[in-house]
């Protein structure tokens, strides 16, 4: 009985030790010099509802000012998940110009990421129902790692010996946005400087690099009748060191009121989405995913959140032809 006991024991601080070095080798990943990248930036699977978060230039293409914030959660079953939020508000410019403020956080395990950016584009006409817009986004990025947090099996090892707090970067974010009233097209950077953070401050050093994220989105918005529009779309995503990712989705309104609608991500997730028009100038949507791979039954299921208020006219009475985008 003894040994049989002393048996489950072994196992026991054996698992206990496979899933520090897992931990370890996670935080390493993503912190130090070891060869490994990762995305970086949240994973919003909404994005159509304010292309802003990805492309600057979609600022101040509607008409009415816009606050906007969205929440997500990630693989919830994973202690340490990650967990983006966005806020952004913009505001159309009188002259062209147009304006906004973003700010975004990712928060993974010890690691948190917070991006503050100021969105300015410039609109130009090219005939009576489209339009093409530049966009730039001078923005400054804070990182932070409390290793502290972390269960160390050796606390005297240097590399866990020094917290990275609110480590300082700037960055530019620029874009491109064609629309008119059936859909759009859209090319754009969130941050074209390959940001390095080195510390040199102890004994040990450690690298964390942020590296430029590309998209390329478009949508059409098509309708099927009085009371229904489809619209299909999708977002292609690259960055260096990581395979392509590629976002296809479809989405249906309903009387100006329901939107709902499928989202399918060729890395291996598929989600499913709903947005309401709760009044005439404010948005909630849900929408809530799973992964179709083999680590499915692991990281368990993602919900993401958003609410979008318009600030419209005093002049403006009711919402003539609501975009769809």
């Amino acid at each position: 009985m003894f040994e049989v006991l002393s048996a489950f024991e072994h196992i026991s601080i054996l698992t206990e030790q496979i899933f520090l070095v897992r931990k370890i080798i996670y935080t390493l990943a993503l912190i130090t010099t070891f060869t490994a990248t990762a995305q970086q930036e949240g994973l919003f699977i909404q994005y159509m509802y304010n292309p802003a978060s990805l492309n600057t230039a979609y600022t101040g293409t509607r008409s009415e000012q816009i606050v906007y914030l969205q929440y997500r959660s990630q693989w919830n079953q994973l202690e340490g998940s990650p967990q983006s939020l966005y806020f952004n508000y913009q505001r159309p410019g009188d002259n062209k110009l147009s304006y906004g403020l973003s700010i975004a956080q990712q928060k993974t395990g010890p690691m948190s990421q917070t991006g503050i950016g100021v969105d300015l584009a410039y609109m130009l006409r090219l005939n009576e129902t489209s339009f093409l817009s530049l966009g730039i986004k001078p923005m400054i990025d804070l990182l932070d790692v409390r290793f502290s947090d972390l269960n160390v099996y050796n606390p005297q090892d240097p590399w866990f010996s020094t917290n990275i707090d609110n480590r300082l970067s700037p960055n530019v974010g620029l874009g491109l946005f064609y629309f008119d009233q059936g859909g759009y097209i859209g090319v754009s950077t969130t941050g074209v400087l390959a940001t390095k953070h080195f510390d040199q401050s102890s004994s040990s050093s450690y690298l964390a690099a942020d590296r430029a994220h590309y998209y390329l989105m478009a949508g059409r918005v098509i309708p099927m009748g009085d009371d229904l529009l489809f619209k299909p779309s999708f977002l292609l995503r690259h960055v260096k060191g990581v395979d392509v990712q590629m976002d296809i989705s479809a989405n249906v309104r309903y009387q100006e009121i329901l939107e709902a609608g499928l989202s399918y991500r060729l890395s291996g997730s598929v989600s499913a989405l709903a947005v309401f028009r709760v009044q005439r100038n404010l948005l909630l949507g849900y929408s809530y995913d799973k992964e179709t791979g083999r680590f499915g039954k692991f990281t368990g299921s993602s919900s993401e959140v958003f609410v979008r208020y318009e600030l419209l006219p005093k002049t403006k009475k009711t919402i003539v032809k609501p975009r769809f985008f």
